[in-house]
């Protein structure tokens, strides 16, 4: 499905070149939103150990680095 941008009022549709560009563009985003979120389960996980009491040392040191 094509692509299309607001240039004065006028929707244009994006060039081949552009359209490589968003895709790239849309790619690191999904990688960096991965990332957040396999950081973000992460320290929930430990943040349930903390509670329950079951967290290690290297744990700790893990937790409190992010």
């Amino acid at each position: 499905m094509p692509r299309y941008h607001n240039v004065n009022g006028v929707q244009v549709q994006f060039t081949a070149e552009e359209e490589s560009e968003r895709d790239a563009q849309e790619a690191r985003w999904l990688v960096k939103k991965q990332a957040r979120d396999t950081k973000k389960a992460r320290r929930a996980a430990l943040r349930a150990k903390l509670m329950d009491d079951t967290i290690t040392d290297a744990e700790i040191r893990e937790w409190l680095r992010n």
